[in-house]
């Protein structure tokens, strides 16, 4: 008897086992679209910290817009007005993002006596997204900056660190 009962224990654990019926799993569950959460365009305030920057030429008060990545369930574009981004995101969370490597430039026309000049910033990597429903979205990154002005030798290169917090 104590046999039958050791085969007829083995055969069901077998059966649940091909069936997935086994406790210690995770149900999988489908992946949610949140990017509703951060996506629009977001008035910012951007804040540069690093050496050799020219912080009166960069904008203070650029605008953040997060747009759905089409054919994809957690990918971002983003941008940064007036800036010219190649930039995305992966969404990390409800309300939360990761800013993958990418580059923004600048063009900045000769103004009060100086020199046209361009800035690059290469972003190394970000993070951004809000606490809250009710808060506002904002992005931290790393990158290098790079300016370039027509009166300077050779462009000149820093790291610097990035805040843009919503208005």
């Amino acid at each position: 008897m104590r046999r039958l009962l050791a085969l007829t224990s083995a055969s069901l654990s077998l059966v649940c086992a091909a069936c997935g019926g086994e406790e210690d799993e995770a149900p999988l569950q489908q992946l949610q679209d949140t990017r509703a959460s951060v996506t629009g365009s977001h008035p910012v305030v951007m804040t540069t910290h690093g050496a050799r920057v020219l912080e009166p030429l960069l904008p203070s008060r650029p605008t953040l817009e997060l747009t759905s990545e089409v054919g994809s369930r957690d990918g971002l574009r983003v941008s940064l007005a007036p800036f010219d981004c190649d930039l995305t995101a992966t969404m990390t969370g409800a309300s939360t993002f990761a800013l993958n490597a990418g580059s923004c430039s600048l063009l900045i026309p000769p103004q009060e006596g100086r020199f046209a000049c361009s800035i690059r910033l290469h972003i190394a990597e970000g993070t951004g997204g809000r606490e809250t429903a009710e808060s506002r979205v904002g992005v931290t990154f790393d990158a290098d900056y790079v300016q370039q002005c027509a009166e300077d030798d050779g462009p000149s290169t820093t790291r610097v660190f990035v805040t843009l917090e919503g208005e």
